[in-house]
């Protein structure tokens, strides 16, 4: 065809179709040109991408800061082999191992590359550490998985269509049930070197493990000696609401494999990872790749890496992929039977079609007429794996499209066919995916608050550390001040205790007179607590306070753990660490009084997706003081007191739940309050601010705290809460394993 003249789809369609090879099966939308979330197909029809690219594109659509990158890099050098060192490689497998948790990475390009690379590792492996005899290794793989479609990885597949006529196959794999320790033992000879497992089962439908069995599976290789290797080059890189997959379970793997989103959307960029003791047997010539590792891909992989974390994109996955689950089982509920089942984590979520109703992909065509992009798999699945940039007002979008396209079939139904038997009603199953048990974070909103508060008996305005504090001033009024503030305090805890919260007294302490805003001296979540390390000199002597107050509420079976921020790291506690039970994750602020690096502690500690934020304004030196989480789910916040950065986050989070405080409630630290249920306690609260939270269904407790807002502070600085619950008390994660090791 002449492209030189304009062409619409069905020309382009065409043109495809008469010279490309018949191994995909696409939409018929011809896609000219995208950015971010949305693309334009060649008629200039918008559309909302919720494939993206099958993960390859999770930092959206051409991100500036990954074209930049590839630009600078394209004007020095792209390609030389790995006959030479380059600038870029080394940086950027430094930065992936680090993030990962491994020593080694081997660089290749597409994720079927890696995964052969995995299985050549893992084999001569075998051989040279384990002591198996030649050419008998073993690696166990799942039916129903998906690593690849290399002559090897079909061979590993159980799915017909992926083999038929393709053979003769490599030999060397030997299957399990996903999901099923009991296959595997069964499927576990004297010549298993391996298991080579995705964390979700992708294309077999989205389909998650049971509670608990990669903790199993992980405990029996290691009793077994046997490699555990995970393919997470859809599941990795924060698609599920982690870094990686296998950190919803705690473990570690002896390998991972990552890909698509490895190269930021721009190029193909994989790897395989491990430690020393497994990468080390590859020798020069053993294995290679002409374009792996090339300098192009290494520095769009570092950028990539760089976005990911500085735009939280993980912490989005977690909180809006909540968001996304929710909306979606909302439609499954009105779309019985024709809706199955919803299942997922993170951004990565499958719809369960009912056949007998329909085919997935006639509802993908149906989606895509109505400006949504996705694709189904098996004919019974639709996947919805958005770029993690997306924002909850797009997801509305994406799901009220759905929703009218499931309710329009569902009418075609009901017009063309007798109704369904009433049975059918109730959502099969799928068949290696178990309901789990409602988590304690479900339960949160019934148990009352347990929280920490400090008496002000030696409180005063001694030094200045904010722009709120004057020593002087106080001076003048010391004795009204003093009486005042224990007031307030007062006034404060008793209506704590009336709203039906226990409140626990941390004794005072004469020199220290901020160890009454407790809510700076730790954060805690099941269970467990990270103690403060204090930027200002003014504040380090609390350190060893607040440590001593810890060790008795251990004692006393009120926390289970307690940790130290590292040497260098500073980090203020819960005035900088709200945590958010119905997003699930931690919203973290930095640039003021906590370093952007307590991020990882948080991380590390809790198993928890942290969304940092940063303070540029020095009046709002805390998170707390410019940011309110509310019961169901609204945030009160001050726009001005975050970078602009900060404030598209939150927004793209939060959506229409977001409350801009008024600038008289926030020059008033009315925006630093505690919400019990559905009862705020502020220490002041406007005429409009007050309108729009009773309009939401809020109950409104003002208790004067004056004294304390001349040091900065009031109701939730002075307030910490010792029973937040995200796994539960007594879950310990891999980090947390890693760190009590370290310690």
């Amino acid at each position: 065809m002449d492209t030189k003249k304009r062409a619409n789809s069905q020309d382009f369609v065409r043109a495809e179709g008469g010279f490309c090879a018949k191994n995909y099966h696409p939409l018929p939308v011809v896609v000219e040109r995208a950015r971010d979330c949305l693309v334009w197909d060649v008629d200039g029809r918008e559309y909302l991408d919720m494939m993206s690219a099958y993960s390859a594109v999770s930092h959206g659509h051409l991100h500036p800061r990954l074209v930049a990158a590839a630009q600078r890099q394209l004007d020095k050098v792209a390609v030389t082999s790995r006959a030479y060192y380059s600038t870029t490689l080394g940086p950027f497998l430094e930065k992936l191992c680090t993030r990962a948790g491994f020593e080694r990475a081997l660089p290749m390009n597409t994720g079927a590359e890696a995964v052969e690379t995995a299985i050549k590792c893992a084999r001569r492996w075998g051989y040279r550490v384990k002591g198996l005899p030649d050419e008998c290794a073993e690696i166990l793989v799942a039916r129903q998985n998906f690593h690849g479609r290399t002559t090897t990885a079909i061979s590993a597949s159980s799915e017909p269509d992926y083999r038929a006529g393709f053979g003769p196959f490599t030999p060397g794999f030997r299957y399990f049930d996903f999901g099923d320790m009991a296959s595997v033992r069964a499927a576990t000879t004297s010549e298993t070197c391996a298991v080579l497992v995705e964390p979700i089962q992708g294309e077999a439908g989205i389909v998650l493990p049971p509670e608990g069995f990669f903790r199993e599976l992980r405990d029996w290789c290691s009793e077994q000696h046997i490699l555990l290797i995970l393919d997470e080059v859809q599941s990795g890189l924060g698609r599920t609401g982690r870094w990686f997959a296998f950190e919803h379970e705690g473990i570690r793997p002896d390998g991972l494999i990552l890909g698509k989103a490895l190269g930021g959307g721009l190029l193909p960029v994989s790897a395989f990872l491990a430690d020393a003791a497994v990468m080390d047997v590859f020798t020069p010539g053993s294995h290679g790749s002409t374009f792996g590792g090339n300098a192009l891909a290494a520095a769009v992989g570092l950028e990539a890496l760089r976005v990911m974390e500085d735009e939280n994109l993980v912490a989005r996955s977690a909180a809006l992929g909540e968001y996304l689950l929710k909306r979606l089982r909302a439609v499954q509920a009105a779309g019985q039977p024709l809706i199955r089942a919803v299942r997922g984590r993170g951004l990565w979520v499958g719809v369960e079609v009912d056949p007998a109703q329909a085919s997935a992909r006639d509802l993908v065509e149906r989606l895509a007429r109505r400006g949504v992009l996705s694709k189904e798999t098996h004919e019974t699945v639709i996947r919805f794996a958005p770029p993690l940039t997306i924002t909850r007002a797009l997801i509305d979008q994406a799901v009220e499209a759905f929703e009218a396209v499931v309710l329009e079939k569902q009418a075609e139904l009901a017009v063309n066919s007798v109704a369904a038997p009433a049975v059918l009603a109730t959502p099969a199953a799928p068949v290696a995916l178990r309901r789990r048990a409602p988590t304690a974070a479900a339960k949160l909103d019934e148990s009352a608050p347990h929280l920490l508060m400090s008496p002000p008996d030696f409180f005063e305005v001694a030094y200045t550390i904010n722009p709120w504090m004057n020593p002087e001033q106080w001076a003048l009024d010391a004795k009204q001040l003093s009486q005042d503030a224990h007031a307030g305090w007062a006034a404060l805890k008793a209506t704590y205790e009336a709203l039906g919260a226990k409140v626990v007294v941390k004794p005072a302490a004469r020199g220290w007179p901020d160890l009454v805003f407790t809510a700076n001296c730790a954060v805690v979540l099941d269970g467990k607590a990270i103690l403060a390390r204090y930027l200002n000199a003014e504040r380090a002597g609390e350190q060893a306070h607040g440590e001593r107050m810890f060790e008795q509420l251990r004692a006393r079976g009120e926390i289970d753990w307690l940790h130290r921020t590292p040497e260098g790291v500073y980090f203020e506690g819960a005035g900088d660490a709200i945590y958010d039970a119905g997003r699930r994750l931690m919203w973290m602020g930095y640039g003021q009084r906590s370093c952007r690096s307590a991020h990882h502690t948080i991380e590390q500690v809790f198993g928890i997706p942290t969304l940092s934020l940063e303070l540029v304004d020095p009046r709002f030196y805390h998170l707390d003081t410019c940011f309110c989480l509310l019961s169901g789910g609204e945030v009160i916040y001050h726009p001005g007191a975050f970078s602009e950065q900060g404030r598209a986050q939150i927004q793209a989070l939060v959506g229409a739940q977001l409350i801009e405080a008024p600038a008289e409630d926030a020059e008033h630290l009315g925006v630093n309050s505690v919400c019990v249920g559905r009862d705020v306690v502020m220490c002041h609260c406007s005429p409009a601010l007050r309108q729009q939270l009773e309009a939401r269904g809020y109950r409104i407790h003002v208790v004067p705290l004056g004294a304390f807002n001349r040091s900065g502070g009031a109701a939730y600085c002075l307030t910490l809460k010792l029973n937040n619950l995200y796994r539960g008390r007594g879950a310990v994660v891999e980090g947390e394993r890693r760190w009590a090791e370290a310690a």
